[in-house]
């Protein structure tokens, strides 16, 4: 009977406090995922690109640069009535083209 009584209160010995620890583990848990999900709610939401600002941005940009192409084609073709060869003027003319076609494409 006692070897019985010692084996019944080992094994209790043993498993009440795996069963007690459990609730505690799960407990830590529920806590440590709430103070997470907390932090989370408290930061601020990511930034969103403004889609409108950055196509307004581009707009200006190849508004900008074909403004510049412009001013460079005039000067070199004050330099072609002169007799001067400029050399990149078909490339400048070709972007031109593409830049403006580009931008009246956009505007629409």
């Amino acid at each position: 009977m006692p070897a019985r009584l010692t084996t019944l209160l080992l094994f209790l010995l043993l498993v009440v406090p795996a069963v007690c620890q459990r609730g505690a583990v799960q407990a830590r848990v529920n806590q440590s995922v709430a103070q997470q999900q907390q932090h989370l709610n408290q930061m601020p939401p990511p930034t969103q690109l403004d889609v409108t600002a950055a196509r307004l941005e581009t707009l200006q940009q190849d508004a900008s640069e074909l403004s510049a192409l412009s001013a460079s084609i005039q000067s070199d073709l004050l330099k072609l009535q002169r007799g001067v060869f400029v050399k990149d003027l078909n490339n400048n003319l070709q972007k031109l083209e593409k830049l403006s076609k580009k931008l009246r494409k956009e505007m629409e």
